[in-house]
């Protein structure tokens, strides 16, 4: 599977589907000032790993989280192709 860098290229190449189809390996995509730029990797229950910003360690958070839920966009899954 290829994945596209940046998060906007992430972002256009995914298929949206509803949190509730989320499945874990989809993505999460949060927007911060009217963009997208921020992406995590659904781990399922509403949780999901990410890295928090430059040189910070990778973690785990919930979407229940007040911030996280503010700027969640839409979750998406990437085509698995051959």
């Amino acid at each position: 599977m290829k994945v596209p860098r940046t998060s906007q290229q992430q972002f256009k190449a995914a298929r949206r589907v509803a949190l509730s189809d989320a499945q874990p390996g989809d993505l999460l995509f949060f927007r911060i000032d009217r963009k997208i730029s921020h992406v995590a990797i659904y781990i399922g229950n509403g949780y999901f790993v990410h890295a928090p910003s430059s040189g910070k360690t990778v973690s785990v958070a919930n979407l229940d989280n007040a911030y996280y839920r503010k700027h969640f966009d839409r979750a998406g899954r990437l085509h698995r192709g051959k």
